[in-house]
């Protein structure tokens, strides 16, 4: 069955003209206004209907009446003056009860008496929009009841997202609903890889979106913004004072306390764990080094702590002494997990004014094929850094990953390392990960490459 809408305007100054050139071809429309030669500037027929004009007063009852304004009508009061709009409001509640009702506002201080009704106010608009577009996005907000929000932002060169699919990103509260690229309107599905240049319209809760579309857009990133902006930290008698630092130099505002049994996965389901991370905000974990039995590193067991770090999916800093992060340590294994480290540590290096090195390990029998591009890998976050203002070290190591690492790091501060989902670690496939959390000499920063930010 098809639905005609019927819309009525009150007032169509320079906002009601541009309104009704927006409306639908396929509607009804009725225009209202006391001055005839802007009726004048409305065509007399649209989408092959007649346009119905009124020059007369919108507050009146009868007028409002002769435009046919019903229950179901769409009406917009779009005059010049509030008190007037105010007035055709409570006519079309009061005797009408039109339900949809958008109402333009003029005065910066004025409020509506009326509820569920949609209220724009000029000067605020104008505002919400310069300062959108200072910060490159478009938003729409007040979706979903107030709960929800809409933003389009561009993806920069300088993006981490970007050569990342949707299954990779794998955000928990924003969704990513459509992309336009080169005039092409996609539809994404988790193969879908965000490119630079995208224009991606995201849906999310207002409270997380914001650090979300800065993860997505690239740019400067402030850590750990794009996760949380709380500092969690276990063990103060340890920690105490490295969290000092971290909260000085980084843009963290805040600091929480937290127990192993908080995030005890034997107590609590990682839905429980994720969403408290969530509720405090926490943007990073800070923990002393956790004994591994050699069970564990071995494959007899899994390691509690890199589970806990795989179900959180936040970054987490092992401190293993010292509070001067002068120079940084990233170690790269694929353009995958590229970005989203590279990302952190040029934050990180900006914060703490430190020297960032990259580091590349071929690996023992490795063919041709993925040595180029293990070869690549520091030139390629070289080129990232640029655009983040940061320069890079490049260094290139042979032998055994693990061993190769523990011996570069002990020249450095803070080694920062991706993680992934490793169910256990073996003598033919070792967990990197783990056996570093062992053996570095230094702090390390252990970072969730598979789902940057939420």
């Amino acid at each position: 069955m098809h639905i005609q809408r019927h819309a009525v305007l009150v007032g169509i100054g320079k906002i009601g003209i541009r309104v009704f050139n927006a409306l639908p071809t396929q509607w009804s429309i009725t225009v209202i206004d006391k001055d005839l030669k802007q009726l004048n500037k409305i065509p007399d027929v649209w989408g092959g209907k007649p346009v119905t004009k009124l020059c007369a007063d919108g507050t009146s009852r009868l007028v409002l009446q002769e435009a046919n304004l019903v229950q179901t009508s769409l009406l917009a009061v779009l005059t010049q003056n509030d008190e007037t709009n105010a007035e055709v409001v409570r006519m079309a509640r009061e005797h009408f009860l039109v339900e949809e009702i958008f109402l333009v506002q003029r005065n910066i201080d004025a409020q509506s008496p009326f509820e569920q009704v949609q209220e724009v106010n000029i000067h605020s608009l104008v505002a919400n929009r310069v300062s959108h577009l200072m910060k490159g996005t478009l938003s729409a907000q007040g979706i979903g009841q107030e709960k929800g929000e809409i933003r389009q932002i561009l993806v920069l060169n300088s993006s981490p997202a970007r050569g990342l699919s949707l299954r990779e990103l794998n955000p928990q509260t924003w969704k990513i609903a459509a992309i336009y690229r080169e005039d092409e309107l996609i539809l994404p599905c988790g193969d879908t890889i965000i490119k630079a240049g995208d224009n991606v319209v995201v849906v999310g809760e207002p409270k997380c979106l914001e650090t979300e579309i800065q993860f997505l857009q690239g740019g400067q990133i402030l850590f750990p913004t794009q996760y949380g902006n709380t500092i969690g930290y276990i063990d103060p008698e340890k920690t105490s004072d490295v969290v000092g630092i971290f909260l000085e130099k980084i843009e963290a505002t805040s600091t929480a306390e937290l127990r192993f049994e908080d995030l005890n996965l034997a107590l609590h389901s990682s839905a429980e764990i994720r969403q408290k991370i969530i509720q405090d905000d926490i943007g990073m974990m800070i923990m002393p080094p956790q004994k591994i039995p050699w069970r564990t590193l071995w494959g007899f067991g899994k390691s509690s702590v890199m589970h806990l770090m795989f179900h959180t999916q936040i970054p987490f800093l092992l401190s293993k002494g010292g509070t001067e992060f002068k120079r940084i340590l990233l170690c790269v294994k694929s353009n995958r997990s590229t970005r989203v480290l590279g990302t952190i540590a040029f934050d990180l290096t900006r914060q703490f004014e430190a020297e960032l090195t990259v580091l590349s390990v071929f690996t023992p029998n490795i063919d041709m094929q993925q040595r180029e591009k293990t070869e690549a890998l520091p030139a390629n976050m070289e080129k990232l850094a640029r655009s983040h203002g940061v320069p890079v070290i490049k260094k290139h190591r042979e032998g055994n990953p693990i061993k190769e690492i523990c011996a570069e790091a002990a020249n450095y501060d803070l080694l920062i390392i991706g993680y992934s989902k490793q169910e256990r670690s073996t003598i033919m496939n070792p967990d990197i990960s783990l056996h570093l959390h062992h053996k570095a000499p230094c702090s390390i920063l252990f970072v969730p490459w598979q789902t940057a930010g939420r």
